[in-house]
């Protein structure tokens, strides 16, 4: 599963979203922070849908943007 990804920077924070799930995001001070954040956020969400079922191993973050 692939995931297109766009960083932004809110203060003093990097904010990591994507469009396929608008509920998850992730934040921190780094880039490599918002992205594993976002990365849980969208595990976490995967997992607890009854439609669809993820495992890591199969999620890939693309960074199709990255302001700031």
């Amino acid at each position: 599963m692939r995931c297109r990804v766009e960083l932004a920077r809110e203060g003093s924070s990097i904010v990591a979203r994507c469009d396929e799930y608008p509920q998850c995001e992730g934040r921190g001070a780094s880039r490599e922070e918002a992205l594993t954040r976002l990365r849980a956020s969208l595990r976490f969400w995967l997992e607890t849908c009854p439609c669809d079922v993820t495992l890591d191993c199969g999620l890939e973050l693309e960074v199709v943007r990255e302001a700031g």
